[in-house]
């Protein structure tokens, strides 16, 4: 079968376009023509671009997104360097012996290295984490924390923290324990907490103890058992059938605080004026202060929950779940409707408040204000199409948005590159925009404005004297001139693969 005469033309244009190109660029190097220089602007996205970006800075970027540095001028130091999603590392100022010197982010959001002046802290979540910072003797020292439950550190304190769980060591002052020690968890392991010791053999079966008044401490689970660690003493038969507990034992009888329960029909707690009990736990019960005002009724448990915290400063709530729920508590007023589809939340807090609400899984927003009611932050997420973030002067737009209602600036940073088709972010006189890959770029601050379509075309836009200049590149470079009212047209020499504008803002070349 003859081809077809339109197929032939195609397949002949596209071999001869390579072609026709290099010997453009043959004839425009032989006629005088150059390559742009090591400082100007290159873009030939996704693989390789050399921007001035807004401000001034110098940027190098790879693939699409996948290698950045950006350096706060040509020819300064290394700022800030990426290779996403794997690792990225940010110079700050780290001006105190509280502010960070160095960030590195690694497998984000799992992996953080921060550097302080005197101090490091290294952790890959939930892996491991290794701090190293002076102990209080001022003397360097170091502490490991590992899955499954590995520490290990060294100080100049004389502290024991040496130990693989559940294998053998010695941890001390570790959780609320003055001291822990096991071998073959659960074999063996004895504890020390406020001048009491205890023995625990095969955990948690069978333990035995005596607190700091010599008073026994001792179980055999589940059939009966006591505990006497101090401030408390409690115990139980068959656990959990029956149990029983006195808080405050160093207190008057009168402050002390009782319960007990006989599980799952009923139980009781009483201190003073307070009063509660359960019935068929957790479904039913009631707690009321006599004194405070105070009751809260819930029932059946988590459906219903109405609570009333007169003068004793406990939160606000009534529920009938799933339809609505209202809770007022330390700065929080929240309800929902049909939960988890609709909130409505307004926060209160000592520098100002917020107030937003979500629609599941497709809409998030809040605002942000000062004390004084000035707006100085907002969050809005329409899931998959936008999100926008306004804080501290600065802002940033995305669009689409694939992770529904959280807000994670590190995985956008990170991942953001491979699905964001637009992305604009501005904040002191900048403005940055960028399409997928970078295949579009738009550079805008006080002095000029620059932007990059790959290769095929770019222009700069500034002020000079009382009039606009404006500068063209067409095919990476080969073709480029300047246009004003005075100077007229003026072509300008190749720079080859483009656009090949000067670093510093405003400079001609």
């Amino acid at each position: 079968m003859a081809a077809r005469p339109h197929a032939s033309f195609v397949s002949t244009a596209g071999g001869f376009l390579p072609l026709l190109l290099a010997l453009a660029l043959a004839l425009v190097l032989a006629l005088g023509g150059g390559c742009a220089a090591p400082r100007d602007d290159v873009h030939v996205a996704p693989f390789y671009s050399h921007l001035s970006t807004a401000g001034g800075e110098d940027e190098h970027e790879a693939l699409g997104g996948v290698l950045r540095t950006r350096r706060d001028a040509p020819g300064g130091d290394v700022r800030e360097w990426e290779v996403h999603p794997l690792v990225c590392r940010d110079e700050l100022d780290g001006a105190g012996r509280m502010e960070e010197s160095a960030f590195t982010r690694f497998l984000v959001p799992l992996g953080t290295h921060r550097e302080w002046p005197d101090r490091t802290q290294t952790q890959l979540l939930p892996l491991v984490r290794v701090d190293r910072e002076p102990d209080e003797n001022g003397q360097p020292g170091w502490r490991l924390s590992a899955w499954p439950l590995t520490l290990w550190g060294e100080d100049s304190t004389g502290r024991t923290l040496q130990g693989v769980f559940p294998f053998g060591g010695v941890w001390e002052n570790f959780a609320t324990y003055d001291r822990l020690s096991f071998f073959m968890f659960p074999l063996y392991m004895r504890t020390e907490r406020d001048g009491g010791t205890y023995h625990h053999l095969l955990w948690p079966i069978f333990s035995w103890g005596r607190n700091r008044r010599g008073e026994l401490d001792a179980h055999v689970w589940p059939l009966v058992g006591v505990s006497r660690p101090g401030h408390s003493e409690g115990g139980f038969l068959a656990w959990p059938l029956v149990t029983w507990t006195r808080e405050g034992v160093e207190r008057p009888a009168a402050e002390q605080a009782t319960t007990w329960m006989f599980w799952p029909f009923y139980g009781e707690r009483r201190q003073q004026t307070y009063s509660a009990w359960n019935a068929l736990w957790p479904f039913f019960g009631y707690a009321e202060d006599e004194r405070s005002g105070y009751w809260s009724w819930a029932g059946p448990w988590p459906f219903v929950k109405f609570q009333r915290p007169g003068s004793s400063g406990e939160a606000r709530i009534s529920r009938a779940w799933p339809f609505y729920s209202h809770a007022e508590s330390d700065g929080l007023d929240s309800r929902w409707y049909l939960w988890p589809i609709f909130n409505q939340r307004h926060e209160t807090y000592a520098s100002g408040e917020r107030h937003g609400e979500v629609v599941f899984p497709f809409w998030d927003h809040f605002v942000e204000d000062d004390r004084a009611g000035k707006r100085v932050g907002s969050w809005s997420k329409l899931w998959p199409l936008y999100q926008y973030r306004e804080q501290d002067g600065r802002s940033r737009f995305a669009f689409p948005t694939l992770i529904p209602l959280l807000h994670m600036p590190d995985i956008d940073e990170h991942y953001g590159w491979l699905w964001e088709l637009y992305r604009s972010e501005s904040g002191a006189g900048r403005v940055q925009e960028r399409a997928w890959l970078g295949l579009w770029r738009r550079e805008r601050d006080a002095d000029e404005v620059r932007e990059y379509a790959s290769g095929l075309w770019s222009r700069r836009k500034y002020r000079r004297a009382d009039e606009m200049v404006r500068e063209t590149s067409l095919l990476f470079g080969l073709l480029r001139w300047r246009a004003s009212r005075s100077g007229g047209v003026e072509f300008l020499a190749p720079a080859f693969p483009g656009p090949g504008w000067p670093a510093r803002a405003s400079e001609e070349r």
